[in-house]
């Protein structure tokens, strides 16, 4: 009793040892992570200060030195983090970078977790920082400062700088998206870029060489940071002169006196010798000197490259009793088109020019000028007797006032533009006056027509369409057939257009001057498509010619009708060229099988009848005639399906017999390879067709090879070589595989069927064509003994 109450006792402490062992390890959670995950993240910008907590912990335990129930440590040296002492809290130690250059980019680390008052292995728990990217670097400029050269002619618009790039270190999206900008300043109206995200600079402002050498403006790049930041270079564009200056005298006019005794000699000019520069200073092209025609013109000589003027023959008083004028034009060399006038007042020594009456040096002025010729270009003196003196001058013609102005100098100035389309000459007079007299001038100013306008057509696009009977009307004729018409205008006046076509089908069309565009009909059979694309272009024929270009389509209904129906009976033609081959195909394998078969049956078929006579079976009796002629020679013959015969008769020694093969063998060869070939070829139809000829041919076997044993007894019964009907009542029928010798036997039968042998019994009431009925369903060989 005691010792079962010992054993109660002692189960019972060791569960409630279990169970408090068990809850107490469940209750210890100490270095588990709160919410029961196996490792610890962080995110810190790069730009968290060292000593900044990064995160705390989530770690079961007090970690403090005194209190505490874990310890907390690193297991890496030297980590980017620390734990702060006596809690669960990690520092940043080191300087942090996304970019991975002034710090690390990312952190791991692993933490390491002990139980106080335990064994318990320790833990280490993986702790991940991520590091994420602030704004902290500013776009910086590639290949700066940037230096331009450009023309003074340069066009407002055109792209002077492809390729400015600045890059921005942070990391891809709005702090490191650059947004270019020209600041503003003294010169920043000459230049803007494109477009804000990218670094093309166009010129925005026009540029003149003698008012601006050269110029620099600031560039900003800029990223989308909040706040921004920013990054600026330098652009210095250096402008190089172009020739769009005239040549111009240091004076506006000269004088000089006529030597006293009128001998030829070099004249001396005032205020200072004759001298014009080209007002293009980058450029200075040299100035050729010459004398306008005029009357007087023709007395005096000017040198081309010193503008020295000569009296070239003696003169005398009454020749230039007032003085003359002249006027001395200077040209650049390497452009006529720039040019520029003064005038020389020529006197006699004594003579008070001051106190003649005021006259223009010519009465009419003839002048041609260009229709771009710039406003406010002076493009003609109108040299008096009174150089140097203010004049005034005016234009009574209220039209003309408006293109031109003079003045006081005489100096004729271009104030509207021209324009040769709407006035091709311009005639007026010029008046001037001292305040004393009045003169009257004749002006004439040719325009001279420029280029300035291009082609332009009606419409942006034609299209035309071909109706079908316009093209089959005229299938044999020569003449074209127009299909349309383009029209197109000049805004030159003198300006004629010439019209021509353009694209891969061009030469099948003929354009004229007035823009019809014709077709020939004949010229379809070379055509492929029912719709032609083509260019028409319209050329001027100014100076320079300018063109222009307008798409053309043209669509022949006729041919695309044409067209679609020859695709459908083309398509209809093939399908039926096909379908009538494959049956074409099968006709002639249908024959071939036929002709096999019939040369494998080898003999007709004779039926099922009882036949004793020889009509029925010509091959059998024929054969068996043959064998007869043989049989005293124990020969063999082979004809139609019947393949070896013998035929001894009893008198001989051994025996006589005949040995007939099975005809169906052969036969049956020939409908299996026509059946194969029928599967093969035929199709489904024709393989169903040959399987029931195929059973029918060797029910006809059957039925022939019965008749012909049928035949092969009857002979050889009417010949006397077998016993009465009542004699054969004691012979049999038994399968053997060599003849049965017996000196007194006149006939025994024997039948191989597959190795298998049959016994049959005639009775004596029977008839032996009987037997022969049942052997003829036999499918090998025969063997018939006498």
């Amino acid at each position: 009793m005691w010792l079962k109450l010992h054993w109660k006792c002692f189960i019972i402490c060791a569960l409630c040892w279990l169970k408090k062992a068990a809850f107490g390890a469940i209750l210890d959670s100490r270095c588990y992570l709160e919410g029961g995950g196996s490792a610890e993240s962080f995110l810190a910008t790069e730009d968290l200060a060292v000593g900044s907590i990064v995160g705390k912990l989530r770690i079961n335990g007090n970690p403090n030195a005194d209190t505490g129930d874990i310890n907390l440590s690193l297991r890496e040296k030297n980590a980017p983090v620390e734990i702060i002492a006596g809690t669960k809290e990690l520092a940043l130690s080191v300087e942090l970078d996304k970019e991975g250059i002034k710090g690390p980019s990312s952190i791991y680390v692993n933490v390491i977790c002990i139980r106080r008052h335990s064994t318990d292995p320790s833990f280490v728990i993986p702790v991940n920082v991520r590091v994420t990217d602030v704004n902290d670097n500013a776009p910086q400029w590639i290949g700066t400062p940037y230096t331009l050269t450009l023309s003074e002619v340069t066009v407002p618009g055109t792209r002077i700088l492809q390729g400015a790039r600045a890059e921005d270190a942070d990391q891809p999206g709005p702090f490191s998206t650059v947004e270019y900008q020209v600041l503003p300043g003294p010169y920043a109206e000459f230049v803007q870029f494109l477009n804000p995200l990218e670094g093309t600079l166009v010129l925005k402002k026009g540029l003149d060489y003698e008012q601006l050498q050269n110029f620099t403006v600031q560039l900003r790049a800029q990223d989308q940071g909040t706040p921004p930041k920013h990054s600026d270079t330098l652009l210095r564009i250096v402008i190089t002169d172009a020739d769009d200056q005239n040549p111009k005298f240091q004076r506006e006019s000269y004088s000089a006196e006529l030597p006293n005794d009128g001998r030829p000699g070099e004249l001396r000019m005032r205020p200072e010798p004759l001298k014009a520069v080209d007002q293009d200073e980058g450029i200075c092209a040299p100035i050729q000197y010459t004398i306008v025609q005029s009357q007087d013109a023709k007395y005096f000589r000017i040198h081309p490259h010193s503008g020295v003027i000569t009296l070239l023959t003696p003169i005398g008083y009454a020749d230039v009793a007032h003085g003359a004028t002249l006027v001395v034009k200077a040209t650049q060399i390497d452009n006529p088109d720039r040019y520029a006038l003064t005038t020389v007042q020529l006197t006699r020594p004594g003579t008070h020019s001051e106190l003649s009456t005021l006259s223009f040096v010519q009465k009419r002025f003839v002048m041609r000028i260009r229709e771009d010729t710039a406003v406010g270009n002076r493009i003609l003196a109108l040299p008096t007797n009174k150089p140097g003196k203010h004049l005034k001058y005016t234009i009574p013609d209220p039209i003309n006032s408006q293109f031109f102005n003079v003045g006081s100098l005489g100096e004729l100035v271009l104030a509207k533009p021209l324009d040769y389309e709407k006035m091709t000459k311009h005639e007026f007079q010029v008046q001037a006056t001292d305040g004393m007299t009045n003169t009257t001038a004749e002006l004439t100013l040719e325009v001279i027509d420029v280029n300035d306008w291009e082609p332009r057509f009606r419409e942006t696009h034609y299209e035309f369409m071909v109706p079908k009977s316009s093209l089959q009307s005229r299938t044999d004729s020569f003449e074209g057939v127009l299909i349309g018409k383009v029209e197109a205008a000049d805004g030159d006046r003198n300006d004629k257009l010439e019209l021509s076509l353009r694209g891969q089908h061009a030469g099948l069309f003929e354009i004229d001057a007035t823009g019809n565009i014709y077709m020939r009909p004949e010229q379809m059979q070379n055509l492929n498509e029912s719709t032609v694309h083509l260019i028409a272009i319209a050329t001027d024929t100014g100076v320079p010619p300018r063109s222009t270009s307008v798409p053309v389509s043209v669509t022949m209904e006729g041919l695309s009708l044409a067209q679609s129906a020859w695709n459908s009976s083309s398509m209809l033609g093939m399908f039926g060229m096909i379908v009538g081959l494959f049956l074409l195909i099968i006709l002639a394998l249908s024959c071939y099988i036929v002709r096999s078969n019939n040369k494998g049956k080898g003999s007709p078929s004779l039926g099922r009848n009882r036949v004793h006579s020889q009509a029925h079976s010509s091959v059998s009796s024929a054969n068996l005639v043959t064998h007869e002629k043989l049989s005293g020679q124990n020969g063999a013959v082979s004809s139609g399906g019947v393949s070896v015969l013998h035929m001894k008769h009893g008198g001989g020694s051994g025996g006589g017999n005949i040995t007939m093969a099975n005809p169906m063998n052969n036969g049956l060869h020939h409908v299996a390879s026509g059946a194969s070939s029928s599967m093969a070829l035929g199709g489904s139809v024709a393989l169903l067709e040959r399987e029931r000829e195929r059973e029918r041919e060797r029910e006809r076997q059957r039925e022939s090879y019965a008749a012909t044993v049928r035949s092969i007894v009857s002979r050889a019964s009417a010949n006397g070589q077998l016993y009465e009907e009542d004699e054969i009542e004691h012979d049999s029928l038994q399968t053997a595989t060599t003849p049965t010798t017996e000196n007194n036997n006149r006939k025994v039968a024997t039948i191989a069927t597959n190795g298998a042998a049959t016994n049959s019994t005639v009775n004596p009431g029977s008839n032996l064509l009987s037997a022969t009925d049942a052997m003829g369903s036999s499918e090998n060989n025969l063997t018939v003994y006498f």
